[in-house]
Formats: structure tokens, sequence, C-alpha cells
């Protein structure tokens, strides 16, 4: 298993003219101080993490402070560096030149996830596509925040909720029971989905083509069957035959021709609605701040002048497609009318023809041309209705693909699910009881996707420390059946709930002694005695009035060392050859 290191933290605020940086022990580190009040313990593994493209919960005189950073870390023996600034990211990759990102969903979250080996993917809201969630998914397990995460797992960022029900996919790769391979089949899946839906809207057109063909030429019911209209078209021979080939033929053209234009007429209106949209979001745009929330999910996105050229960007592709639209529904238009003509002028060829075939049946007169009209659109619609039988077979194969793509994405997980469960119910009682929390029935909790019944256990100080107990049984079965690399773990503040001395210092033999050996650990809280095992093996970051999180002092050496990665520009940013860079 790859193994990811912190190496050195550094934070730059340009607005106060302040900042630091911190080395990192390949073992443990201690984030402490002396003083109750906030001197920036927290500060410092949240700025880990918002460095890395997550979103810790940062109060609002830190958020005003407009700081950037940058992160040396390693995995296994190679380093990286992650600077963040905003929304904008930046990547080197073992000393190469960084590589700049405008935002951290798509390209920068698969960089990411390649070089931890994270193969999750979650599916896109009311689409059927799956992508790369964001690092935060990546790191979840890995962060026990100060204040949610001890009274409720898995919730250690902000704005996790752009994906829907996103638990029933993470928590279960996290800890072993799924891998790529069952990503790999939930892709197979979503594209049978696509291909489903794209078959369905061939089926939508196809029976928009049987309706125009029946509203075009209503069916003639006549006792002329086929038979004595082979006998008329032998009379008639090689003239009328023609004519009603000719006419069959028109028929389905202009069938297809009506339901084609449908079917663009109705793009055209969605693409005109988009832009009348696209000039209402730039006019909001620009009358906002720097930045803009989402109101479903939270995110903030980026209000850069940048940012809303890219709307009238997309305002103008829209058109571009609306022009492309108006065009085909030209050139239909003017198909149609000259089927249109052909079929007037076949039409006048039947009428000379009609006088010598006329015939009544039951108070109906029955031309040559019901006749042939009739004839020509059953053969016209035979010929669409068996497409759309063609497309109903193939709708069902791809369902029934789907199916088992299903039921071979739930085997895939059968003997690991077993595994890890057998695995978890092993270590979380033996933690639970090394930490004296002997008021939680940590048998009622028999798999890791179990642990909202974690916060309900025990009382206040108990159930703190069987939170930590599940964190830390989690973190191992990552160690033990995951495929992705092992983060560093990091605890802010253990001692919740103001934890008697020797339920502390439990806490601290239990992640000296069964936290793997090749694991970084960082934990926050107030110096104490009971931190001495692990001060031994590692280093101590110790923050008070005299060493404060951001300095004056430090400024200028940390200005010129990475002030000039937040200059870098992306390719997709750079002025184009022959265009004003102003």
């Amino acid at each position: 298993m790859k193994t990811l290191k912190f190496k050195n933290l550094t934070i730059l605020s340009d607005l106060q003219k302040t900042a630091n940086q911190f080395q990192f022990h390949n073992r443990f580190n201690l984030i402490v101080s002396n003083n109750k009040n906030s001197v920036g313990k927290t500060s410092v593994v949240k700025n880990l993490f918002w460095c890395l493209g997550c979103e810790p919960r940062f109060d609002s005189k830190w958020k005003n402070l407009n700081a950037k950073a940058l992160l040396n870390f390693s995995i296994d023996d190679k380093d990286y560096w992650i600077a963040r600034q905003g929304n904008r990211m930046f990547l080197s990759h073992n000393g190469s030149t960084f590589e700049t990102f405008p935002k951290i969903p798509g390209a920068f979250a698969e960089q990411f996830a390649k070089l931890v080996n994270f193969n999750a993917k979650l599916p896109i809201r009311n689409t059927n596509t799956i992508e790369t969630p964001p690092p935060a998914f990546y790191f979840l397990p890995f962060y026990i925040d100060q204040k949610i995460s001890w009274g409720s797992a898995w919730d250690s960022f902000e704005k996790l909720s752009q994906y829907a029900r996103w638990q029933d996919e993470i928590v279960p790769y996290h800890i072993g029971i799924t891998n790529k391979n069952y990503f790999d089949i939930a892709e197979k899946i979503f594209e049978r989905k696509r291909e489903q839906s794209a078959i369905n809207k061939e089926i939508t057109r196809i029976d928009t083509a049987i309706s125009v063909v029946s509203e075009f030429l209503p069916p003639v019911e006549t006792t002329v069957d086929l038979k004595e209209f082979d006998e008329i078209r032998e009379e008639l021979k090689k003239d009328l035959l023609e004519l009603h080939n000719q006419q069959e033929v028109l028929f389905e053209e202009l069938a297809m021709l009506r339901a084609e234009k449908s079917h663009t007429s109705n793009q055209l209106e969605i693409a005109s609605e988009a832009i009348e949209k696209l000039i209402a979001d730039y006019e909001y745009a620009s009358e906002l701040d720097e930045e803009i929330e989402c109101p479903t999910c939270g995110t903030l996105h980026d209000n850069s002048i940048i940012n809303r050229f890219s709307l009238l960007e997309d305002k103008d592709q829209a058109e571009q497609i609306a022009k492309r639209l108006n065009k085909t529904l030209i050139k239909l238009n003017k198909n149609l009318k000259e089927k249109e003509s052909d079929l007037s002028d076949i039409r006048v060829k039947i009428d000379k023809l009609n006088d010598k075939y006329n015939r009544e049946e039951k108070d109906t007169v029955f031309t040559l041309q019901n006749i042939l009209d009739s004839t020509a659109s059953h053969s016209v619609k035979n010929k669409v209705e068996g497409h759309r039988s063609q497309k109903i077979t193939d709708l069902t194969d791809s369902e029934k693909s789907e199916i088992k793509l299903n039921k071979q994405k739930k085997d895939e997980t059968k003997e690991s699910r077993k595994r890890v469960n057998v695995h978890f119910k092993d270590l979380f009682p033996s933690y639970t009881n090394k930490l004296h929390a002997f008021g939680v029935n940590s048998e009622s909790i028999k798999s890791p996707q179990q642990y909202s019944k974690v916060a309900n256990s025990g009382g206040a100080a108990e159930g703190s420390r069987a939170m930590f107990a599940y964190y830390l049984a989690v973190y191992n079965l990552i160690s033990s059946h995951s495929e992705q690399a092992l983060s560093p773990f990091v605890i802010d503040t253990p001692n919740q709930q103001d934890q008697a001395i020797q339920h502390y210092e439990k806490i601290v033999k239990l992640i000296k002694e069964n936290t793997p050996q090749n694991a970084q650990i960082f934990l926050c809280g107030m110096d104490s005695t009971s931190l001495a095992p692990l001060k031994e093996q590692g280093s101590t970051i110790m923050l008070n009035k005299e060493h404060s999180l951001l300095t004056t002092a430090n400024y200028e050496q940390c200005r010129e060392r990475i002030g000039w990665i937040f200059e870098l520009v992306s390719e997709d940013d750079k002025p184009q050859e022959g265009t004003d860079a102003n």
C-alpha cells in the first residue's frame, strides 16, 4: 500500500502581511498550546486539507485573511507540491513545473485521485454519468474535525452534498469492500443507462414519424385487397407500378422529414431558452461579489471577470447551436416543399387514371388515389414500425445487460464485505474496551457502515471515546484492505468532554500502539504530560502568544519562497497567439 506523508506547510496572507512555515515529523506530530484561548492549532491542520482541495469549517476571522498555502508531501519515494489560492489549484509532480487548475472538481480532482490511487466514482445528479469526486471524499476518514466529527462520522468537511447518497459508495470503498474493478463495472452500467436513454429518444422520434403518417394519410377501409390491387397494377403495367412505388417512397421520406423537423424545432426552442438564461445569469453575476454560492449544494463558485466571460462564451456556443439548428430547419423546410411538389406531380398523373378505376362500396366512393394512398401508407407504417421493433429489441438487450452487470457488481463485494466486517467486529470492541467505554454496546455495531449507531452510544464522554474507537478501527481497515494510499491520520482535540486524565492517557496509548507503524499521525490539543509517549517519537509544534500561527517576521521570507506560484496562469487562461493580452 502507498503511504502519503505531509512534509511541510507554508501559509501566507498578503492581506495582513503575515506568514509561517511548519515542518512535520514522519511519525507523530503534536500541535499544542498551553493557552485555552484559540491560538491556531486547529487552523494548522485545517489548512493541510484546505490546501489539498477540501473545505474544512473555517471561522469568518480566518476566511477574512484571504490566505494562500503550499503543501509539500510525499507518496512513497516521490515528492509533490500542491498550492491553493481561493479555488485555484497548483500541482507539481516530483519537482516538475506547476500545473494550474481554475477549479477543484474535474481535471485537478482526477489527477490527485491518480496520485493516491483513489478509484471511487460518484454519479452526477440528474445525469447518467459518474465522475471522480473532489479530494474531500478521499480525506473523509482521515480527519477528525474538532467540532462535528466527534458526534457524527464521515462529516469532516463542508459542501459534500453535490452528490446524492454518496456515503453508500464512499464508505465501502474506503474500508476495502469495493475497489477499482467495482467502479469499472459501475461505469459500464452507466454506459448502458446512456445507451438506453439514446434508444428511448430514437423510439420517441419513430413514434413521431408513425403519428405523422397516421395524421397525414388516414387509413382507408376498402375491400380492394392486395390481390385485387395486383390485378389492377398488372392491367396498368409499368406506369401505375412506377407511380405507386414513387408515392410510397415519397410518403416515407415526408414522414421522416416531418419527424426530423419536429425534433429540430424542439431543440431550437431549448437552445433559445438557454441563451436567454445565460444572458440573465451574466447580468446577475455582474451585480454580485467575487463568489456565488450554489443554492443546491452550497459550493462556492468563483465570480471573477474570467468566469463571467465564460458565461458569455457559453452563450456564444448556444447561439452557434441555434444558428446551426436554424440552418437545418431551413433545409428541412426546403426538402419538404420539394417532396410535396413531387408528390403533387405524381398525384396529377394518378388523377388521369382515376376515372377508369372509380368504384363505390356502401355509399362510399373509392378512387384509385384512395387505394394507392391506403396501400402506400400501410407499407410505410410497416417499415417504420419494423424499425421501432428493432429498437425495442435493442432496448431490451441493453436492460438485460444492465441487470447482468448489477449482479456482477453485487457479487464483486460478497467476500470482501464478509472479510471486512469480521475484521471490524474484532477491532471496534477491542478499542472500546481499551478506552473503558463500557457503556457502549459495541456488539450491536456489526459493520463500519453502521456508524450512525456509534454517535448514540453511551454518555457524552464515553460516546466521544467510542467515536474515536470507530475512526481508529476504520483507519486500520483502510491500512489492511483498501487499495488507496494511506493518508496521515489527523485527530483534532481528542480530549473531548474533558476526559478524565486516565481516559486521555488511554487514548494516547491507543494512538501509539494501535496505529500502523508506517502511518503519520497529527494530534491537536492542550499541552499535557499525557502526550509524553508521543512526544518521544515525534515532534511538537507549540503555538501560543509568543509562537503564533502567522507572524509578520516570517512574511518576506515565505513570500519570496512561494509567492511566485500564485502568479502562474493556466494554459487555458493565457491569451492565444494573435490576440490582445489586454
